[in-house]
């Protein structure tokens, strides 16, 4: 069957959408609750996408900053194009896979926020670079990587890398922690006409500790403070381009502007959230920068998770039908927040524990029979897009507006 049509492989569809493009689909006018969705389903909210991207947007313009999305978290082409027809000064993704993807849907300023370590990988980005059809940037942290990158493209004509310097944090993840390995290896990029150092890059978000109470926020202000600093000293190995200075997760992109704000010189200060696109209901929301604004200046939630009630074997207890192969629970159980009466109604209950295929919720007794829908938000939208390959777009009355198509 082809990959351009909806087919069994596509969990939570009608059956009868089998065989049907998605143009033939959207031309049916369908309603998410009246159009047999075999449920369990995640749906995608289009007014909140819409905000979120143009709030975001906003927000970057207001500060001078540019905005390189990291959209490894719904890899959705289509949402991407939304993303920079707001104003996106490119993408990010996180591996030579994803750039791909992207690349071939048209997108051709990427960066990859991470090493690169497969040689065949690095001859790809380099002829892409080298033929001018695309600019490509990725990470490099070590002497050894570097030496990786060399010989890599030893035999490639015209070949061109795009690195970033790579800050991290004791204890965190990738990066460099002694400026002084850092000068070691510009002083090495230095002896080869090949490669380009287009700034520095690092993400306060993978520093042990942070978070927003006191000791926490000076934490991941002293890293940012680390990448400022490795910018001044990588400034002088930038050819041809302002130095670009890049941070910037979906919870602590405050801080990073605050910081990056002190750099003594000209630069590109580019931030590269992500998971802001369709936030949460509980991760997100607890920590992001928007957190107690008014309701026009905050992030909306925009991913639902349509399920059935299986069973209530017992008076406070009922099994949805979705699991681990639906949602993501690696920080946070979703979250029961709507359930369907003739229309969506505010419910209240909590998912205690999911199986692969069974979700186990405390209920008030008498809150839900056997049949009904519940609708659950999510935390940390990284791990739930990659559940589904296609998410219905839905608008406030859960009509059916596009199909959105994920690549993982």
């Amino acid at each position: 069957m082809s990959p351009d049509l909806i087919s069994i492989f596509h969990k939570g569809m009608p059956i009868a959408s089998q065989g049907k493009s998605i143009e033939e689909f959207l031309a049916t006018n369908k309603q998410l609750f009246t159009a047999d969705f075999q449920f369990p389903i995640m749906v995608l909210r289009d007014s909140a996408i819409e905000h979120n991207i143009q709030r975001m947007a906003s927000y970057c313009k207001s500060l001078g900053f540019e905005l390189a999305p990291h959209v490894k978290t719904p890899m959705a082409p289509k949402i991407a194009k939304r993303q920079i027809d707001a104003g996106a000064w490119g993408l990010t993704i996180a591996n030579f896979n994803q750039a791909a993807i992207m690349f071939a849907a048209g997108f051709t300023r990427l960066i990859i926020g991470n090493e690169v370590m497969e040689p065949t990988s690095i001859v790809e980005i380099a002829k892409i670079n080298g033929s001018g059809s695309g600019e490509i940037i990725f990470y490099i942290d070590s002497i050894a990587g570097l030496e990786i990158a060399q010989k890599a493209i030893e035999k490639v004509p015209n070949a061109k890398l795009n690195l970033f310097m790579e800050i991290g944090a004791p204890g965190g993840r990738a990066g460099i922690r002694d400026l002084d390995l850092l000068k070691n290896i510009l002083a090495e990029i230095a002896k080869d006409e090949r490669i380009f150092v287009r700034g520095v890059s690092g993400f306060e978000g993978a520093v042990p500790g942070g978070d927003r109470n006191g000791e926490g926020i000076e934490k991941i202000r002293i890293f940012l403070r680390q990448i400022v600093a490795a910018a001044a000293i990588t400034k002088p190995f930038v050819r041809g381009e302002k130095i670009i200075i890049s941070a910037g997760g979906s919870s602590y992109f405050d801080y990073v502007a605050e910081e990056f704000a002190k750099y003594d010189g000209e630069a590109l200060l580019l931030l590269r959230s992500g998971g802001y696109l369709s936030h949460d209901h509980i991760h997100y929301e607890d920590l992001y920068p928007f957190n107690g604004f008014s309701d026009s200046d905050r992030f909306y939630p925009a991913l639902e998770l349509w399920s059935r009630v299986l069973s209530v074997p017992e008076a406070n207890l009922a099994i949805l039908n979705f699991g681990k192969r639906d949602a993501g629970n690696d920080l946070d159980e979703p979250l029961p927040i709507l359930k369907l009466a003739g229309k969506p109604m505010p419910f209240e209950g909590k998912i205690n524990m999911l199986n692969d295929q069974h979700a186990f919720m405390e209920i008030t007794p008498g809150s839900v029979v056997v049949g009904d829908l519940i609708a659950c938000g999510i935390s940390h939208p990284c791990t739930n897009f990659d559940k589904w390959r296609l998410l219905p777009l839905v608008n406030d009355e859960y009509e059916i507006i596009d199909l959105i198509s994920t690549h993982f």
